[in-house]
This record gives C-alpha cells, sequence and structure tokens, in this order.
C-alpha cells in the first residue's frame, strides 16, 4: 500500500496549532508533515518558526522550516512566496494534500470584505473545504483542504485549553490598520452572517456550473497540439455565452501560456474580443493569431501583461524538471531546455512563425548542440510530457483528494473533544488555561498561512 503522507501549513498560530493536533488524533497512521514558513521579514521569525517545529515535532509530526530568500513587504508578496513554498515542500515529502487551518470566522471576514467592494456575484465564493494551490508550477496536483471552515476560532481555542497546548497570539491581529482586523472586532448579526453564508454557497455552485460548461467548451472547440499550443474554433466559442466562453480562454491561456496567474479581465475581454473577430492578440504570457490558434508568446517578458519570460532549464542524468510551467522532462542524459528562439522554420508546418520562438528546444548538455524541439522530435534519453491538461483539470475540475482523507473525520474529532474535555491532570477547571504566547508583529497580518 502506499504509503499515506499529508502536509500542514503551520504558523504556530492557535487555528493551525489546533489543526496539527487534529490530524495527529484522527489520522494517526498518516504521516504529518508539518511545513512552517519563515518570511525573514522580521528579526524574530526565525526564533518563532523553530519554536513552531519544535511542537510539531512534540507533538509526532515530521517538521520543515522553510525560508523565503528574497522578501518583499506586502501581503500579496507574502501570500505568494507562502504557496509556492508550501506546495514545493509538500511536493517534496509526496502529500497530495495540504491543509491550512481557516476558520467560519475567516470564511465570513472574506465575505465581508467581498461584499463591500464592487464587482460580480461571483466574487463571493470565498474559501472552500477543497481547493487546488494557486502556486504554479509547485503546486501541480496539489490540493489545499480545510477542515475547520465549520468551526469557530473559539472553539479551536476550547480545544487547545483541554489538551493544555501552548500557541503564538500574533499581535498583528489587533492592528485595525488591516480591513480584516477592523471587521473582525465590529460585531455582525448572525443573520447577517447567514445571508453572506447563503450567498457564498450560491456563489459557488454558480461557480462549479460555468466550470464545467467550460469544460465542455474546450473539449469542443479547442484542439491541443503536440507542441504546446491549440487551435481555436471561434464559432464555438461565438456562440457560447461570454462568461462561459471567458472563463475557457482564460483556462487555456494559463495551460498554454505556464503563467502563474490569469490575466486582468479587461485584457482577457480584450483577447476573446480579438478572437471572435479573427484579429492577433496577446495576453497573459499567450500569443493568439489570426488564424485562431494559441500558444505562448515568448516574447512577453517585461511588457505590460507581466508575464515573464523563460529560464533556460539544465538537467542532469536521472533529473526531473518542469520548463516554463508547461512541459515535464525527466532526462537520462545531461540537457539544456530554452526557448526555441528565431523564427527559423521548425520541424512542423503547422506551428505559426509567431509562435516558434516560444517553443523549447533541447540541446545536449555537453557539447551545446540542439537535439530538437520538444512535443515535435523524439529524442533519445529525454522523456516530455506536456503539463497543458493538467493545468486545465486542475482549474475546472472538482477537486478529488484521496480516499483515505477525511475532512470531516478531522472536524469531527475537535467537537467530540469539546464535548467530552480531558483535562491534564494538573490543570483547571477554570480560566487559567495555557497561556497563548505573544508574538512579535507579524506583517503578512490577517490570517495564518491563507
Amino acid at each position: 500500500m502506499t504509503a499515506r503522507r499529508l502536509a500542514l501549513g503551520l504558523s504556530g498560530g492557535g487555528d493551525s496549532t489546533a489543526l496539527l493536533l487534529a490530524l495527529r488524533a484522527a489520522l494517526p497512521e498518516v504521516t504529518l508533515h508539518a511545513l512552517i514558513v519563515d518570511h525573514g521579514l522580521r528579526p524574530e521569525s526565525a526564533g518563532e518558526a523553530e519554536l513552531a517545529a519544535a511542537s510539531a515535532r512534540a507533538a509526532g509530526a515530521e517538521a520543515r522550516v522553510l525560508c523565503w530568500q528574497a522578501p518583499r513587504a506586502g501581503q500579496g508578496h507574502a501570500r505568494a512566496a507562502r504557496h509556492r513554498l508550501l506546495a514545493a515542500a509538500a511536493r517534496d515529502a509526496g502529500a497530495q494534500v495540504l491543509c491550512l487551518g481557516h476558520t467560519l470566522d475567516d470564511r465570513i471576514e472574506t465575505l465581508r470584505m467581498r461584499a463591500g467592494r464592487p464587482g460580480e456575484e461571483t466574487r463571493m465564493t470565498g474559501p472552500a473545504a477543497l481547493d487546488p494551490s494557486p502556486a504554479w508550477p509547485e503546486g501541480e496536483g496539489l490540493i489545499l483542504a480545510r477542515p475547520f471552515l465549520g468551526l469557530r476560532r473559539e472553539e479551536l481555542r476550547a480545544y487547545l485549553n483541554a489538551a493544555g497546548a501552548r500557541w503564538i497570539e500574533d499581535p498583528s491581529n489587533e492592528d485595525r490598520a488591516y480591513e480584516r482586523i477592523r471587521l473582525r472586532q465590529t460585531p455582525i448579526a448572525p443573520s447577517e452572517e447567514d445571508l453572506l453564508l447563503r450567498r457564498s454557497d450560491a456563489a459557488q455552485a454558480a461557480r462549479a456550473r460555468l466550470q464545467s460548461r467550460a469544460v465542455s467548451l474546450i473539449k469542443q472547440a479547442s484542439l491541443l497540439t503536440a507542441w504546446g499550443g491549440a487551435h481555436l474554433d471561434r464559432r464555438a466559442f461565438r456562440a457560447a455565452d461570454r462568461d462561459v466562453a471567458l472563463k475557457a480562454l482564460e483556462t487555456l491561456v494559463l495551460a498554454l501560456s505556464g503563467a502563474a496567474a490569469p490575466p486582468a479581465p479587461a485584457r482577457l475581454d480584450a483577447l476573446l474580443t480579438a478572437l471572435l473577430s479573427s484579429q492577433a492578440a496577446s495576453a497573459g504570457g499567450a500569443c493568439l493569431t489570426a488564424g485562431g490558434v494559441i500558444g505562448r508568446d515568448a516574447g512577453a517578458a517585461g511588457r505590460a501583461d507581466g508575464a515573464e519570460g523563460a529560464a533556460a532549464l539544465t538537467l542532469n542524468a536521472g533529473e526531473a524538471g518542469v520548463f516554463d510551467g508547461r512541459w515535464r522532462f525527466r532526462v537520462e542524459r545531461p540537457v539544456r531546455i530554452q526557448p526555441f528562439g528565431g523564427r527559423e522554420a521548425a520541424p512542423a508546418r503547422d506551428v505559426p512563425p509567431a509562435l516558434r520562438p516560444g517553443l523549447p528546444a533541447i540541446h545536449d548538455g555537453l557539447d551545446g548542440s540542439r537535439l530538437g524541439v520538444a512535443g515535435l522530435d523524439r529524442i533519445e534519453g529525454v522523456r516530455v510530457e506536456s503539463l497543458a491538461p493538467a493545468r486545465i483539470d486542475a482549474r475546472l475540475l472538482p477537486c478529488k483528494p484521496p480516499t483515505w482523507f477525511d475532512g470531516v473525520k478531522i472536524a469531527a474529532h475537535v467537537r467530540a473533544a469539546l464535548a467530552k474535555p480531558v483535562l491534564r491532570p494538573n490543570m483547571k477547571r477554570d480560566n487559567a488555561g495555557p497561556a497563548p504566547v505573544q508574538a512579535a508583529q507579524d506583517v503578512s497580518c490577517g490570517k495564518e498561512n491563507s
């Protein structure tokens, strides 16, 4: 039987510490990897990360501290870096599921923030019990699980106190400079919470229907090529509802460009208009020809769409790696993969000249000679796999965790523990339970491992 492995994003805060204990108790046979991110943005962060790691090891988990090597201020940068680090470490550990400690309170706070901003109702989806990892390509095949989305933060604190556990209380959780904290400190009526949750459930159901229709449109109106592009049927896109066409096109842009994030809505809308009008256009690192062929835009680096250029990938014999977020290579000989470059003739006539520079050219790692082009040539000792189908599935199909993973069971363990609390002999039945450890100000603010 394949070893059962599970990853956990652990900050040392109350929610993720409760999740650590619940996972260990509810799934004792599973190897649990506690992953702690040290953002390096504060002098105290390294020590706090080591404290969290020690707590994880004491609970029977394997702990690993992940360091952000090039820290940048700002919640967006920190969140993206955190997801990349966690996803890569989960993959290294052989885990298909990464558990995060978000609670019902976090979900409601997120929905309150989104409800106060302009935009379509689809923005009200909020965090789900199961989501694909937002990191790419590090998060390929990784599922984010949030077993505590139905539990209140105060329930987790009661669970920790009953277990005699210690955790870090982040003082930024009291800093009203952050919108989430202001909302957290502003009471909301239960009826308003129920309304937000109903809106979110409806938005999630609508999103699922939209994704299902986008899958059907992609199957009907796109033909993926061996060299990493796709031929699009503009008549089928024109016949589809525009929101379905936009979702399908957005997914194809991500799958064929290898970009980490989709293009801005305005640029995606312009790209669809160009497709329906038989015009050439580009967005999000993808290039669309007037003939309806779309693929990686090798000239996107540094342009307004923000897409990065493809970095060369060097592999030694026996190694594997991902090039440009689009191709996985497994090699038995030294090779170097880099963009094809100029517009000279490619081995296949169906590659439009505008898309040839983005083809992955494979070079001998010893003498530098070109061996061929990924997707077009068979090269001895080199196995190539396109990640486009996997990216499409991850964006549009429901997440399916391993059959042995049961998030409901994990939350039920907490409820059962609170129904019959087991106190340590030296604990008292009063409010003097284990005090949380006070941490220094954390610029990430808002939610641990969000």
